[in-house]
């Protein structure tokens, strides 16, 4: 698939690591497709590789859902829709090897979401996170309404959730929710994925399953004995 002659995700293979890029900012189902298939495609060949997620807009890593399109929905086709959008989430939850989020300027809605789902956030000084479907009553059921407090803190994720406010990266560096802030996120999200690649897989899993909601269903004793 592409847009406007290019693909809408690509893969820019690096030593050691794979970069994703995403050519639109707005994740339409389209969109949602391609990364969900050059997800499972990369897990199989190049399951080593820590992966790291960039966008080529100047000013949006991830602008979230196509309005448009959630507009279209039913009672019957929400659920479905709701689907697509988890399925990245759990393809990154679950990706093989380490994955980082470069993010260069505003990361909202789904996007947001999608984001949260990686292993580590390298931000941007200008970087900025929302949820801004709250403020139109829309949520997209991605996992990121229950995933936010887990990451940001109550105060932190009521104030995205419920009052609908935008997020600096500062904020969420204060918070953790950012790993780094740097003046150019992709260098330092790459040298984050390999350090990351490099330690015990098993730290890699206990961290997934201890910064999820509901980790404690889904922890797995076994797991500290490999650590």
């Amino acid at each position: 698939m592409v847009n406007n002659g290019q693909p809408l995700v690509e893969v820019e293979p690096r030593p050691g690591a794979s970069v994703l890029v995403f050519s639109s900012p707005i994740l339409s189902v389209e969109v949602l497709a391609e990364l969900s298939s050059t997800l499972n495609r990369l897990a199989t060949e190049n399951p080593r590789d820590p992966l790291i997620l960039r966008s080529a807009h100047p000013s949006v890593f991830l602008a979230g859902a196509h309005l448009a399109e959630i507009a279209g929905l039913d009672a019957e086709s929400s659920a479905p829709y709701a689907q697509r959008g988890r399925y990245v989430v759990e393809c990154l939850e679950g990706y093989p090897a380490p994955t980082v989020a470069a993010i260069n300027g505003s990361c909202t809605g789904g996007g947001f979401d999608i984001a949260l789902a990686c292993d580590a956030l390298i931000a941007g000084p200008n970087a900025s996170f929302s949820h801004p479907g709250i403020r139109r009553g829309l949520v997209t059921g991605w996992s990121g309404t229950t995933r936010l407090p887990s990451a940001l803190g109550s105060a932190t994720a009521r104030a995205a959730l419920l009052e609908g406010r935008d997020l600096d990266a500062t904020s969420l560096s204060t918070h953790g929710a950012v790993y780094r802030v740097a003046e150019d996120p992709l260098p330092t999200s790459i040298e984050t994925a390999r350090r990351l690649a490099a330690l015990n897989p098993a730290r890699i899993r206990l961290w997934r399953a201890l910064r999820g909601p509901g980790f404690i269903d889904r922890f797995q004793p076994s797991v500290v004995h490999k650590l």
